[in-house]
């Protein structure tokens, strides 16, 4: 069976999901979010940042349908530097399928990624099992920086639960877990591409001297032609979108300067 192919229109457009799902956090979380492309929202979704060292729930994303196909978007955050400066990088076994050992604090927050906020909540795999009930034949998951990695354990669990074989794109995806994990997923969810940026930072972490492996594949692009040159340009969802497509804006700290 031959590889999926990379989809342009299908990165651009998860892209606005996850600008969608930056936006919900930014505005406050307002109870008349609309999804991009005319689709619908089912459920906001929603974690505990723990990069901030405070025990609350925050919104992360959302999932939103459109007649048959769904959509699962999640937000990174903005302590992901200072959250990675930290980190202690310990592989713990994930803990909701037998496929190989994820790193602690991505698994945290994915353990805690429900579909309100509370603990007691439904859980994001338990939204897509019902839409897949509900009629839902395809399902597409993406995230940006600590986003991809939530996005990636999703795909992982809903995949070896034999919810559904996810579609996924994600932009700035750090290694998410060891090299057992890589490969258990490489073969649960084949269709999955994860974005690079050259120099951005955030995808060589966690190391590999560590125990950690990437997940397949790799799509690498390069804004060095694109934006301004700093560990924040490099990293941001703006810069990926608009080196993919230059039509998109970059953020406005991100100009190139006029020579």
């Amino acid at each position: 069976m031959p590889s999926p192919l990379f989809s342009l229109d299908d990165a651009l457009q998860l892209g606005r999901f996850v600008e969608a799902a930056y936006a919900l956090f930014n505005s406050g979380d307002p109870p008349d979010f609309v999804p991009p492309d005319n689709y619908t929202l089912v459920k906001k979704l929603y974690a505990d940042d723990i990069t901030d060292n405070l025990p609350d729930f925050k919104v992360f994303g959302f999932i939103a349908r459109s007649g048959p196909n769904a959509v699962a978007a999640i937000r990174g955050t903005q302590g992901i530097f200072e959250w990675i400066r930290d980190a202690f990088f310990v592989l713990v076994p994930f803990p909701f399928a037998d496929i190989g050992r994820t790193e602690h604090g991505f698994t945290q927050f994915y353990s805690s990624l429900h579909t309100a906020p509370d603990e007691d909540a439904p859980r994001a795999i338990d939204a897509l099992r019902d839409l897949i009930a509900d009629g839902v034949t395809s399902v597409r998951i993406t995230g940006h920086s600590l986003g991809s990695s939530i996005a990636t354990l999703l795909a992982a669990d809903v995949a070896a639960n034999e919810v559904c074989t996810p579609r996924v794109y994600t932009f700035a995806s750090p290694r998410v877990g060891d090299k057992v994990f890589a490969g258990s997923y490489d073969e649960l969810v084949p269709d999955s591409w994860r974005i690079t940026n050259l120099h951005d930072v955030v995808p060589h972490l966690p190391p590999w001297l560590a125990g950690y492996s990437h997940v397949d594949a790799e799509y690498p692009i390069n804004s060095d032609d694109q934006a301004r040159h700093n560990i924040v340009c490099w990293h941001a969802l703006a810069t990926y979108l608009h080196t993919l497509d230059p039509s998109v804006p970059l953020d406005v700290g991100c100009q190139p300067a006029q020579s």
